[in-house]
């Protein structure tokens, strides 16, 4: 049976994840015989995010999405402009009225991204605290920071939630040396990583400073002289942001 019907918009937010900004824009709905063709605007906050959509419609008060649709809907909806096929005449065998649409999206995967660069070759001090920061993830997810050397796990620094920051005091007993980088990983979804640029980690007390004896006069005695190293800036700074695409 030919159903009848008006067609009214109605867009709704995404639900959100870790305070990103992402929402469903420009619904639009037209009638085309017994399909109705229900497009849409999909915004996310990073490049790579993943969603889950759903459309309802006010024939059952929005209760339960609609279930003979096609296209971008479901799992694994990228953000851009989007379109979704919903055969009306299956599942509204009679219908005479106005119909009002909701598009949701919800975030179900978003790559980590660099929130603050800084350069690799970075130099950093044991035992002084600095900043890692990091956007993406989920809200509420568990999360696992590495430190790494070369391409091999050194020490697991922490599990946290996602929080997008954690303060890090570089343990004295690290091996002072190059290569070394951050990993920031999802608990849930290993496959969801990034890692930092390559930075240097040197001794709180550079070993330039020496101890060097004072000689006839001060018997015994030790005079602190200090020599900085060559090409050994001490300036603390931020820890790199969590970069590189997902493996």
């Amino acid at each position: 049976m030919q159903i009848r019907y008006c067609l009214l918009l109605l867009a709704a937010l995404l639900q959100p994840a870790g305070g990103a900004a992402q929402s469903v824009l420009n619904v639009r709905a037209e009638a085309r015989g017994n399909l109705v063709y229900i497009s849409y605007d999909l915004k996310g906050s990073l490049p790579g995010q993943l969603f889950r959509v759903a459309v309802f419609s006010s024939h059952n008060n929005m209760q339960e999405p609609l279930q003979h649709v096609r296209g971008d809907v479901g799992e694994g909806v990228s953000a851009g402009n989007r379109q979704i096929e919903w055969g009306a005449a299956k599942e509204l065998s009679r219908f005479s009225g106005e119909l009002t649409f909701k598009v949701q999206a919800v975030l179900t995967f978003s790559p980590f991204a660099l929130k603050t660069p800084r350069e690799a070759g970075t130099v950093y001090r044991r035992g002084r605290t600095y900043q890692f920061q990091w956007a993406g993830g989920l809200a509420d997810e568990q999360l696992k920071l590495e430190l790494y050397r070369d391409s091999l796990p050194n020490v697991v620094i922490t599990r946290t939630l996602n929080t997008g920051k954690y303060a890090w005091e570089i343990p004295v007993d690290v091996q002072p040396g190059e290569n070394y980088r951050l990993k920031v990983s999802s608990l849930g979804d290993p496959g969801n990583y990034r890692f930092s640029p390559f930075f240097t980690i040197r001794r709180k007390i550079p070993t330039a400073f020496k101890l060097v004896p004072l000689g006839v006069a001060a018997a015994g005695g030790v005079l602190l002289i200090p020599r900085r190293a060559p090409g050994g800036p001490g300036e603390e700074q931020e820890l790199p942001g969590a970069q590189g695409p997902p493996k």
